[in-house]
């Protein structure tokens, strides 16, 4: 970006800034129907974005890429938010009671975001009546080849050109515990030792997987090609966690979960040993860059939070295609550790 560019910018974030604050006083509290943040900031809705765009290219006569950007600073973001709320035992380790090579406890599928960017997602989907997007099971399916960003808007007509990557913002609220009690007293209260966390995955509609024509045992059998994304929750292909084919017991593609927690997945762990409810609320921005190799320290603060150490470098965030599914999976480990969930929420926000 050129010197003038960046000056023209900075005077439009300005300006735009001024706008917010007046829509602010003037509205007070008041939220759109996509929700507030809870502490009373305004939440734009797309509607929101697309007429303060249209306002601002008639008042400032700017480009619309110096507008897009203008409104991108003052992150002036729309979002979605999916959430759970049933008090329950979401992920138990393995005891005496369970088979050791039984992992179904360990790894708990918790909660699932819309797909990114789709904001009538519901209006174009079959899927529309079905049972809610938080509460659909996950199917193994290994991913293939993808669609494009312009797959999706010739699919659900948006009256917006979406990027292709227009994730912004992640925000996880959860309230949980572990089992309340543990055998090393110097971790209790701290994070410290906590065989109980939550960890980040990801689904997306491909044009093909094999799961969708073959087993790995029939390599004769070639993928079939969608023309475009079905956006049915049964066709989706999951990313993270890694799915592979499990031909000796099941005979069927499985979800594969690492023994410890993945550093650049895990969310968040719970206070060791805590009897009460612990709220936290994990942030990861666009913006970040937390490179744990180079900065130790800032990495060292990200595991005294709870969090995985290599969570702050914003790449899971930039990564994020349109279309893509956010998931939440609880998770525990070893004998007597439980994962004791109040509530789950995710908030994702996106460019438009």
């Amino acid at each position: 970006m050129t010197i003038d560019a960046k000056i023209t910018v900075t005077l439009g974030a300005s300006v735009f800034a001024y706008y917010l604050y007046s829509v602010w006083t003037t509205l007070g509290k008041m939220a759109t129907t996509t929700g507030s943040s809870g502490g009373g900031q305004y939440e734009p809705s797309v509607v929101d974005v697309i007429v303060v765009k249209a306002m601002l290219t008639k008042a400032l006569s700017f480009p619309p890429e110096i507008i897009d950007r203008i409104v991108d600073l003052a992150e002036y973001w729309p979002h979605t938010t999916t959430e759970l709320n049933s008090t329950t035992v979401i992920a138990r380790g393995n005891n005496q009671f369970h088979r050791p090579s039984d992992k179904s406890l360990e790894n708990m599928f918790l909660l699932r975001s819309t797909p990114l960017g789709l904001h009538n997602w519901k209006r174009v989907s079959s899927a529309a009546n079905d049972i809610p997007i938080e509460r659909t099971p996950l199917k193994p399916q290994p991913p293939g080849e993808e669609f494009s960003a312009d797959d999706f808007q010739q699919l659900i007509a948006s009256p917006v050109s979406i990027l292709a990557q227009p994730c912004r913002r992640i925000v996880f609220t959860i309230r949980s515990r572990d089992q309340g009690f543990s055998g090393v007293r110097e971790d209790h209260g701290t994070y410290n030792g906590s065989w109980t966390w939550f960890e980040v995955g990801l689904e997306r509609w491909c044009k093909t997987s094999p799961a969708q024509t073959s087993s790995p045992e029939q390599p004769e059998r070639t993928e079939q090609q969608s023309p475009q994304p079905s956006l049915k929750l049964d066709d989706l292909c999951t990313v993270i966690p890694e799915v592979g084919w499990e031909g000796e017991v099941q005979n069927a593609y499985i979800f594969k979960h690492n023994l410890h927690p993945s550093e650049d997945l895990k969310v968040q762990c719970n206070v060791t040993a805590e009897k009460e409810v612990v709220e936290h609320r994990v942030v990861w921005s666009h913006t970040d860059d937390v490179d744990p190799e180079r900065d130790v320290e800032a990495a060292t603060k990200l595991t005294r939070q709870g969090r995985g150490k290599a969570t702050g470098n914003g790449k899971f965030v930039r990564d994020l295609k349109l279309g893509d599914v956010v998931t939440l999976w609880s998770k525990a480990r070893f004998p007597s550790w439980a994962n004791f969930v109040e509530s789950a929420k995710i908030d994702v926000y996106y460019a438009i």
